[in-house]
C-alpha cells in the first residue's frame, strides 16, 4: 500500500508541474510584447513615388529706388520781423531760393487760427526746386500779436477777438511780406515779377483781395509799383464769408479774373469742393478755351482744379502722403518758370527811396 501511494503522489506532482509550465507559457504568449523591442510598422507607401522637393525658385526683389542725388545744401530758413504800415509787428519765416534772379517768390498765407509753420514742409519742398518763400504769422496769430498805436502805446491782438475790419487789414501783413521780397529782388536773389501767392481757407480770401490791391496800384513815371502777382493757389476756398469777409468783390476785378489760378479742395470736404468748382467754372469764360485733345494744353492752361479724394482741408491738404505739393510745384513750373521770358527780372529800386 505504501509503495502504491508513493507512486500516485509522484504522478500527481509531475502532472501539477506540467500544468504550471503550460500556464506560464500561455501567460507569456498573451502578455504584451516589450515596447522597447517591438518592431515598428513600415511607413505607409503611396502608390506613386513622391519626387524629391525642388529647390525654391528665387523670387524677384522689389526694385529699390536709388538714393536721391545730393545737391547743394539748401540755405537755412530765416525768421524775420516785419512792420506793417499800421504798426503791427509781423513774425515771418523766409526760405531763400537757390535760382537767384530766376527764383520764383511765393507768399504763403495761412488760415484762421493757423500759423506760419503750417507751410513749412511745402516751403522746404519748393525751396529744393529753387523757389523762395515767405510765410508770415498773420496779425492776432502765432507771434504776430503786438500793434503799436500812433501815440506810442501798444495793444495785443487775439485771433478770436478780431473783427471784420481787423481781417480786412491783414492785406497789410501780406504787403509787408512783398516789401521784404522786393528788397531780395533788388539784391538779385529772386524775381518779384513772377510773384505767386498761396492762401488756405481765410488765407485764400486774403490772397485774392491782396492781388486785387496789387493790380490796382498806379505806376509812377519811373517806377512800377504793383502788378507783380501772376499766379494764385487757393486751398479750400471758404463757401461762406468769414466774419463778413469774402473774395466776391475782388474776383469781379478784371485783372484778377485773368490771373493764373489753381483751386484745391478735397472731394470729401463737400462745401469747399463745391466752392472750388464753382469758382473755377465762373472764371473759365475769362481764359482761353482749350480742347481736351490739345497736345500742348498744359503749356497754355491757366486754370486748374485739383480735388484729391480726402476730407482734409486748408493746409492739412499739404500733409505727408499728399500729392498736392507736387501739383502746386507743377502749376508754378507751367505758369511761371516756363514763362520767365515773359517776366524778365528788373531792378525795382524806388527812386524816391521808400
Amino acid at each position: 500500500m505504501h509503495g502504491r501511494g508513493w507512486m500516485v503522489g509522484l504522478v500527481a506532482l509531475l502532472l501539477s508541474g506540467a500544468i504550471f509550465m503550460s500556464q506560464v507559457m500561455t501567460a507569456r504568449a498573451q502578455a504584451p510584447a516589450n515596447k522597447g523591442f517591438q518592431p515598428k510598422a513600415p511607413p505607409f507607401q503611396p502608390k506613386a513615388p513622391i519626387p524629391p522637393p525642388k529647390a525654391p525658385v528665387p523670387q524677384p526683389k522689389a526694385p529699390v529706388a536709388p538714393p536721391p542725388k545730393k545737391g547743394p545744401k539748401l540755405p537755412e530758413p530765416e525768421d524775420v520781423s516785419l512792420e506793417t504800415k499800421d504798426g503791427v509787428s509781423i513774425k515771418a519765416t523766409f526760405y531763400p531760393g537757390t535760382a537767384k534772379k530766376e527764383a520764383v517768390p511765393i507768399i504763403m498765407v495761412h488760415g484762421y487760427d493757423g500759423q506760419r509753420g503750417d507751410f513749412h514742409s511745402l516751403a522746404v519742398y519748393l525751396q529744393g526746386l529753387g523757389h523762395a518763400s515767405i510765410a508770415p504769422d498773420l496779425r492776432g496769430h502765432g507771434q504776430s500779436k503786438v500793434q503799436k498805436r500812433a501815440d506810442g502805446t501798444t495793444i495785443t491782438l487775439e485771433a478770436e477777438k478780431l473783427t471784420k475790419p481787423n481781417l480786412e487789414d491783414m492785406v497789410y501783413d501780406i504787403q509787408a511780406c512783398k516789401k521784404f521780397l522786393m528788397e531780395k529782388n533788388n539784391a538779385g536773389e529772386l524775381n518779384i515779377e513772377q510773384l505767386c501767392v498761396i492762401g488756405a481757407d481765410l488765407g485764400a480770401i486774403l490772397a485774392v483781395r491782396w492781388a486785387a490791391g496789387d493790380w490796382s496800384l498806379q505806376d509812377l513815371p519811373a517806377y512800377k509799383q504793383g502788378k507783380d502777382v501772376k499766379a494764385l493757389v487757393l486751398l479750400s476756398p471758404p463757401s461762406a464769408a468769414i466774419k463778413g469777409l469774402t473774395m466776391r468783390e475782388a474776383l469781379a476785378f478784371p485783372p484778377v479774373q485773368q490771373l493764373s489760378m489753381m483751386f484745391v479742395a478735397g472731394t470729401k470736404d463737400s462745401k469747399s469742393a463745391a466752392e472750388a468748382k464753382k469758382l473755377y467754372k465762373s472764371l473759365e469764360t475769362h481764359h482761353p478755351k482749350l480742347a481736351d485733345d490739345d497736345q500742348d494744353r498744359l503749356k497754355r492752361q491757366e486754370l486748374f482744379l485739383v480735388q484729391p479724394e480726402v476730407s482734409l482741408s486748408g493746409t492739412k491738404l499739404l500733409g505727408s502722403g499728399s500729392r498736392v505739393p507736387q501739383d502746386i510745384a507743377k502749376f508754378i513750373e507751367l505758369r511761371l518758370v516756363n514763362r520767365k521770358s515773359d517776366f524778365a527780372w528788373q531792378d525795382r529800386k524806388n527812386p524816391l527811396g521808400n
